[in-house]
């Protein structure tokens, strides 16, 4: 069974804490990329961003120079400014692998990030066949499988889920019924796998007995639900998680992600709402 504390929330700025977003469409040429013109001044550059509401939350006072390069970076499709930010290497990479949309960065990164990076461009170039690329660690690449579809579920873009995608997973592997579960929307396939029925509409009652996942299984029931409130039972790292998923993954709502305490998880949370939003706009064009 793959590790369910990473299966959601992805948009790590490793330089900072959590999971990464990205975009990964290949830069056909800067001009062309919301109206940004290739004069690589930083000032200049953000002068030509449009005023998106993408841009205009990477560029929150509330986030750090660092954070919002990468967040401009990746939500215009413009690699230049990753060359802003003053990060260790794997982050630049990083970056530069998401806004470029070119696998070739993740190859030298850090376990973390090297994950990371290819979950990002399989997420926002919707080609769940990168994840293929994790030729390294059978789990991670599973991992990186169940990412992929479970995100798609969150959003409610179950139709886009393939029966090829849950095919990627082991026969008789729990996360391949999970999968089809997340296809259909159809708890019934879950049969008495809990790691499938948890993502699930249930009564908190559901949770008694849990054990050491039972926090993870109240956040379920804040996402479930769509009941931000019961995010409010858990306390600490927990509390800030169950906020942040619930403002990138059910209502991308930057006010809603001011809840979160800890400052560096909700700079983080910010950028994935950036990035999630300009990925819809993107979708809808």
């Amino acid at each position: 069974m793959i590790n369910k504390k990473s299966r959601l929330i992805i948009l790590l700025i490793v330089a900072s804490i959590l999971t990464a977003g990205g975009i990964f469409l290949i830069v056909q040429s800067l001009s062309k990329s919301n109206g940004i013109i290739s004069d690589t001044t930083p000032g200049t550059l953000e002068e030509q961003l449009a005023d998106t509401l993408s841009n205009q939350i990477c560029k929150k006072n509330e986030i750090n120079s660092v954070n919002k390069y990468y967040c401009l970076a990746v939500v215009n499709d413009n690699p230049e400014f990753c060359k802003q930010m003053d990060d260790e290497e794997d982050q630049v990479n990083l970056c530069l692998a998401i806004a470029s949309a070119n696998s070739s960065y993740c190859k030298n990164m850090q376990p973390l990030p090297k994950h990371v990076c290819y979950y990002q461009i399989a997420v926002t170039s919707k080609n769940i066949n990168i994840c293929d690329e994790i030729d390294y660690d059978e789990n991670e690449r599973l991992q990186c499988y169940f990412n992929f579809v479970i995100n798609l579920y969150w959003w409610d873009k179950s139709s886009e889920i393939k029966t090829e995608y849950c095919n990627k997973f082991p026969a008789g592997q729990p996360d391949k019924s999970t999968c089809l579960a997340f296809k259909d929307r159809d708890v019934s396939i879950c049969k008495d796998n809990i790691h499938c029925l948890t993502f699930f509409e249930q009564d908190m009652s559901f949770c008694t007995g849990i054990g050491s996942t039972l926090e993870d299984c109240v956040r379920d029931r804040a996402m479930t639900s769509k009941n931000l409130s019961i995010c409010e039972t858990l306390t600490g790292e927990k509390r800030d998680d169950c906020i942040g998923d619930f403002c990138t993954h059910i209502i991308l709502d930057t006010s809603i992600c001011d809840k979160i305490s800890d400052e560096m998880v909700r700079q983080s949370r910010y950028v994935e709402v950036a990035v999630h939003t300009s990925n819809d706009v993107r979708g809808n064009e």
